[in-house]
């Protein structure tokens, strides 16, 4: 049994040079391997704790996918807390202010697109007592903190109280609380979920139990960060397996941030994707649209390939056994002049 800062550890000891986290903030993806994330990730803690974090307090995260959320999550952990993960879908200020008093939250991380969602609430919550900034803004307001502060602060911390540093994060225990995480609420109020450490280094065992990741696969984090499934998927199974996550680029809306993701597919390449019902409805339907572009013989070249694909596939662990090898040659041909298309020009 141990916790995550065991299994991040662990991680960076065996994978250390191994990509972590692609982000893409300008042009192209930029890799931040899993000892540059380490390196970030106790600054962040140990900025935390010259702060005046305690063991168990919380801290809430609201923002956009990208690399400073899992170091802002790993640093909370590292420094003994527990993260309230809030989803950016958000937008009632009752909602959120119900959730940050609930939880008796301390402090909020956010990102310059939420940051006007916490500032709606912040007169309304006496007990929060800062809001740190993952970007850089022209002016701050009372109580807010730039991120990059915080990580100077640590960096100082750690090199003038090593000793005090190291003993806090190395208590963190299987049994702490990791996560607080709030159903939608749809029926009653939301409820927090109380996940332990121990709950999500179990599932990764698990999870790797089932289905073999390889220390070069990538995958792209097309769900919300604070689903506890995109948790233990996305962030701490890749990393147990020394795999590399990339965010999906960042739009000035929702809906530019959506309209990025089959670009960066493209671009990432991703050995597999996390999903949701109403997600891979959307994109069977884009790929259909743009089958149905393409005339009569490519959508019936497409179907057959459908019908073939799934009888070779099988449930994946049987695939092209048994009778299913005589159906390889098949597979092969359609994949190569339909399915290969779909992701190399974009038909979706």
């Amino acid at each position: 049994m141990y916790a995550i800062t065991d299994l991040f550890e662990e991680s960076v000891q065996k994978f250390g040079s191994n990509v972590y986290l692609w982000e893409k903030k300008n042009d192209k993806y930029t890799a931040a391997t899993y000892r540059e994330v380490n390196v970030l990730v106790h600054r962040f803690a140990a900025g935390l704790v010259k702060l005046g974090i305690r063991k168990g307090d919380r801290i809430a995260l609201i923002s956009e996918g990208r690399n400073d959320w899992v170091v802002s999550e790993l640093g909370i952990l590292y420094a003994g807390a527990i993260n309230v993960p809030l989803s950016v879908k958000l937008s009632n200020p009752a909602e959120i202010e119900f959730r940050l008093h609930h939880a008796e939250v301390r402090m909020v991380i956010t990102s310059k697109g939420q940051i006007n969602k916490i500032r709606s609430v912040m007169s309304a919550l006496p007990k929060l007592e800062k809001v740190i900034v993952l970007d850089s803004l022209g002016n701050y307001e009372k109580n807010e903190i730039y991120f990059q502060d915080i990580l100077n602060s640590g960096e100082e911390f750690i090199r003038t109280s090593k000793t005090e540093y190291d003993a806090i994060w190395k208590s963190v225990k299987p049994d702490d609380l990791a996560n607080i995480c709030y159903t939608s609420g749809t029926t009653s109020d939301p409820k927090g979920i109380m996940l332990t450490h121990r709950n999500y280094t179990a599932n990764t065992e698990q999870s790797m139990s089932l289905m073999d990741v390889p220390d070069w696969y990538v995958t792209l984090m097309t769900l919300p960060w604070d689903h506890a499934f995109a948790h233990t998927v996305g962030i701490y199974t890749v990393m147990r397996a020394g795999a590399s996550l990339a965010s999906v680029q960042n739009g000035s809306t929702p809906m530019e941030t959506l309209r990025n993701i089959p670009v960066n597919i493209k671009e990432i390449k991703p050995h597999f994707l996390l999903s949701v019902p109403a997600l891979a409805k959307n994109f069977r339907k884009n790929i259909e649209t743009g089958i149905d572009a393409k005339g009569k013989l490519i959508k019936a070249l497409f179907q057959f390939g459908l019908k073939v694909a799934y009888s070779y596939n099988g449930d994946d662990w049987r695939k092209g056994k048994g009778w299913r090898f005589i159906l390889k040659p098949f597979y092969a041909i359609i994949d190569k002049i339909i399915f290969k298309k779909v992701l190399l020009f974009g038909w979706f």
